[in-house]
C-alpha cells in the first residue's frame, strides 16, 4: 500500500511539474506589413519570373513548408524604390503609388504592339487595391483577315463600380471567412476602321466587370532564394471576369464577333496564389488557369 501511494505521488509530481505548451500567436498581416516596401522610394527589392515547368498549385492547410530556393530565374529585375513612382494622374486620385508597366491589345489571335503604361494602386487598412492604368502611348491591332485596324488611344482605364479592385486584403489570418467582392468593371476604348464592313473610325468598347473571392487557405514557412525561410500566409483570389463587346453605342454584331473568335457576354476564370510575409509583403505569386495549368510565376528573391 505504501509502495502504491508513492508511486501515485510520483506521478502526480511529474504531471504537476509539466508546464503546457503555449500556444503560437496566429500571424496577421495588415497595412504595416506592406507600407515599408510598396510605396513611392520604398525598400528597394528583387524578384524574379521562373518557368512555369517549375511550380505547381500551392498546398493549403497550417504548418506547411513551401520550398522556392533553388528555382532558375528567368526575368530578374529589381523592384521597389524609384520603381514606385508618386501617382500625378487625377483619374486616380485615390492612388497611394503607381509603376511603369506595358500594355498590349488582342483580337482574333492579332497583338498589338507593347506600349508603356501605368499602374495605380492604393495602399489602405483595408487592403491593396489596383485603381486600373494609364496607356501611355497609342497602339493599334491590324486585323488582315478583316481588313481591319483596331486603334487605341492614349486613355486612362479605371476601375469604376461600388468597390475597388483587391489584390490583398486587410487583416488577413489563417481561417477566416472568404470575401467576395464584385462589380468591378475596366473598360477600353478604341476605334474601328473595316472598309469592307462599312466601319470608319467607329467607336468601340470592351467591358470587362469582375468577380473576386479572396481567401487565406494557407499559413507556414517558405523558403526563397536570397532570403531564407520566413512565416508567410497564402491567399487564395479566385477570378472570374465578364467581358461585353460594344460598337457604334450599341452591342457589337455577333457575327463580327464570331469571325475574331469572340464571345459576348464570355465568362473567363483564373487563381492567384500569394505568399506574403510579414513586413515584406508579398514574397511569391502563381497564377493558375481555369484548367489547373500554371501560367505565372514570380518570386521574391531579396
Amino acid at each position: 500500500m505504501k509502495k502504491l501511494l508513492i508511486s501515485c505521488l510520483v506521478i502526480a509530481t511529474i504531471f504537476a511539474c509539466k508546464k503546457p505548451k503555449p500556444t503560437p500567436t496566429p500571424l496577421v498581416i495588415t497595412k504595416d506589413d506592406y507600407s515599408a516596401n510598396y510605396k513611392a522610394g520604398g525598400t528597394v527589392f528583387k524578384n524574379f519570373e521562373t518557368s512555369n515547368a517549375s511550380v505547381a498549385v500551392p498546398i493549403a492547410g497550417t504548418d506547411q513548408t513551401w520550398d522556392f530556393s533553388t528555382l532558375a530565374e528567368i526575368n530578374a529585375n529589381t523592384t521597389g524604390g524609384a520603381n514606385f513612382l508618386a501617382p500625378s494622374n487625377a483619374a486616380f486620385a485615390t492612388a497611394t503609388y503607381a509603376f511603369i508597366g506595358t500594355t498590349s491589345w488582342s483580337a482574333g489571335g492579332n497583338i498589338s504592339p507593347a506600349v508603356a503604361n501605368t499602374a495605380f494602386v492604393t495602399l489602405d487598412n483595408d487592403g491593396l487595391f489596383s485603381l486600373g492604368y494609364s496607356q501611355n502611348v497609342a497602339t493599334a491591332i491590324s486585323i488582315p483577315s478583316l481588313g481591319a485596324t483596331i486603334n487605341y488611344p492614349v486613355q486612362n482605364l479605371v476601375y469604376t463600380g461600388t468597390i475597388k479592385y483587391p489584390v490583398f486584403l486587410f487583416p488577413a489570418a489563417y481561417g477566416g471567412a472568404a470575401v467576395v467582392t464584385s462589380g468591378m468593371v475596366f473598360t477600353s476604348n478604341y476605334t474601328v476602321n473595316a472598309p469592307a464592313l462599312g466601319l470608319s473610325n467607329t467607336p468601340g468598347q470592351t467591358k470587362v466587370t469582375s468577380t473576386v473571392i479572396f481567401d487565406v487557405i494557407g499559413s507556414g514557412t517558405v523558403n526563397l532564394k536570397g532570403i531564407g525561410s520566413v512565416k508567410v500566409l497564402l491567399a487564395k483570389s479566385s477570378i472570374s471576369d465578364r467581358t461585353n463587346y460594344f460598337l457604334g453605342g450599341a452591342p457589337a454584331p455577333a457575327a463580327l464577333l464570331s469571325n475574331l473568335g469572340l464571345t459576348d457576354g464570355a465568362i473567363t476564370t483564373f487563381t492567384t496564389y500569394r505568399f506574403v510575409a510579414p513586413g515584406l509583403g508579398s514574397v511569391g505569386i502563381i497564377d493558375v488557369n481555369a484548367m489547373g495549368n500554371v501560367t505565372y510565376a514570380n518570386f521574391r528573391k531579396g
